[in-house]
């Protein structure tokens, strides 16, 4: 059967702990392509991929699950940061997908 993309694909940006690419997808009935996703799936740019990889690795260095963040300057650049991928992101797919930024590390008053 051939793989038919949903109407509207929704790419989800958050990062999760052991994951080198916070992007994700939900599958379809008719879209298998697992949950985690990478760049190269979406024909992402170099340059917004190198900015996703730095995104990253800045919440990896500097979010601990258990004592949070290691400093508010710390967490107000990634913040920062992660907005402004979300609407690079939403224009680089936007022929074909939305994007969902869930920024769960902030807290709840964030999220978009």
């Amino acid at each position: 059967m051939a793989q038919i993309p949903p109407p509207r694909r929704v790419i989800r940006l958050f990062p999760d702990y052991t994951r080198d690419w916070p992007l994700w997808e939900n599958s379809t009935p008719t879209w298998d392509v697992g949950y985690t996703t990478t760049p190269e799936m979406y024909g992402l740019s170099e340059a917004l991929t190198r900015e996703i990889a730095e995104w990253n690795t800045l919440w990896e260095s500097q979010f601990d699950p258990f004592d949070g963040w290691k400093s508010d300057a710390a967490r107000e650049a990634w913040g920062e940061a992660g907005a402004g991928i979300a609407k690079r992101l939403q224009q680089e797919v936007a022929a074909f997908a939305d994007v969902h930024y869930e920024p769960w590390p902030l807290g709840s008053e964030h999220q978009g």
